[in-house]
């Protein structure tokens, strides 16, 4: 099955929250991604060569801190793997949020860390979600839509080019908007409700943030 998709626009950036057509199949983006993977390679072997010099830098920091900062730790319960998602989503009326990360951003650990342990961001992922988390450069395959495909090359056929990245994404599979980079939680909550209680049907995010 070819699974043609709405590029979602960004949540913040975009005073008109309307879905818009890329007019690409997912397929043909997914194609596009291993050529581009080619042109980056290079670039991470360079990131990786500076990462160390930074890692090694930061040494000082306790074993314990670094494992509460790791976004693939698995420090909250609330995460679901994305056929699962899918398959309740439908069931129950309920989004699915796409977290995309990797491992060596600092950003994600900290929005892991601070963003997604706030109280009320978690009582609306409860109440409106079925968040999923995707490393952007993992081989592990997951199904979307009926097709398996690699972590990695779902997240750039999204369109995802830094991270953190969240996705929001209809009960019935059709992506609603992304929001890229960390977001402290209040704006996060406020993002949450927006998308969950369907007020983006409506009115635009601004003047949802107006009246909030």
């Amino acid at each position: 099955m070819k699974l043609d998709f709405k590029r979602s626009p960004c949540l913040s950036c975009s005073n008109d929250f309307i879905n818009r057509h890329s007019g690409k199949d997912f397929k043909s983006e997914v194609n596009q991604t291993h050529q581009n993977q080619k042109v980056t390679r290079q670039m991470k072997i360079h990131y990786v060569i500076l990462l160390v010099i930074a890692l090694l830098a930061s040494s000082c920091n306790s074993k314990s801190d670094a494992a509460n900062n790791n976004p693939s730790s698995g420090d909250y319960d609330f995460w679901v793997t994305l056929e699962q998602a899918q398959e309740q989503a439908v069931d129950e009326g309920k989004y699915i949020l796409l977290d995309i990360y990797t491992e060596w951003c600092g950003f994600c650990r900290r929005m892991n860390k601070e963003t997604y342990a706030d109280n009320r961001v978690q009582e609306a992922l409860d109440r409106y979600f079925y968040p999923v988390r995707i490393d952007a450069e993992s081989t592990t395959r997951v199904t979307f839509h009926g097709e398996t495909y690699a972590m990695r090359d779902l997240a750039h056929a999204f369109g995802v080019s830094s991270y953190p990245t969240t996705i929001f994404i209809s009960p019935s599979g059709e992506p609603v908007a992304s929001q890229p980079g960390f977001i402290e939680a209040a704006s996060f909550h406020k993002m949450l409700s927006f998308v969950g209680s369907e007020s983006y049907k409506n009115q635009t995010f601004q003047q949802y943030s107006e009246s909030y």
